[in-house]
């Protein structure tokens, strides 16, 4: 019984290093096929991204205040303009978001629930003055494109509605008369550039 058990012990160490040798003959000429394989090299470029915001000549920022110390009717239009220049190798699309309105005090903003879309109504239906913003050119090319965003506040003389004209300029005096250091309108919009 013992002489038989070292025969199998024989034929095992045996074929067990056969085996063994067999795989480590497959897993080293696997090994250097993969080892040809990536050291062929992998060569990548990564584009730069770099749009700028110009609020002033010496402001770059992505989020922009527009503060109009006094409104009343026949006002000369307020003007603000916000320049946008890609040096990036993407297209840019360019626009914005509004943060915050507050205006003669009342504040209408995101942190209170309130939707882009009711935000832009607000501005363009609940005034006899208009509030605008327009973006010149939305596509901002690779290297060097750009574009301006414009922000007009407008309070014509005769707006066409006399009763709103006088509720809103006698609401404008009295906030100016007991607010002198305060902005009558207050906006924050956030500037936006997004891959293409």
């Amino acid at each position: 019984m013992i002489k038989i058990l070292k025969i199998i012990l024989k034929k095992v160490k045996l074929r067990t290093i056969i085996v063994l040798i067999v795989l480590l003959t497959f897993n080293a000429y696997a090994w250097f096929i993969y080892a040809t394989r990536v050291s062929g090299g992998i060569t990548a470029h990564i584009s730069s991204w770099n749009v700028e915001f110009q609020a002033g000549e010496d402001d770059s920022t992505t989020n922009i205040s527009i503060d109009v110390d006094r409104i009343y009717p026949g006002m000369e239009t307020y003007t603000k303009i916000i320049s946008a220049k890609n040096s990036g190798e993407t297209k840019a699309k360019l626009s914005y978001e509004i943060k915050l309105i507050r205006i003669l005090g009342t504040t209408y903003s995101i942190e209170q629930g309130h939707t882009q879309d009711e935000l832009l109504n607000i501005i363009k239906n609940n005034f006899p003055f208009s509030i605008s913003i327009s973006i010149d050119n939305e596509e901002l090319e690779a290297g060097g494109g750009d574009g301006t965003i414009t922000f007009l506040v407008e309070w014509p003389l005769e707006s066409g509605d006399d009763d709103l004209d006088t509720y809103w300029g006698e609401a404008s005096y009295e906030y100016y008369k007991n607010n002198p250091n305060t902005t009558s309108i207050n906006i924050v919009i956030e500037m936006k550039a997004t891959q293409q």
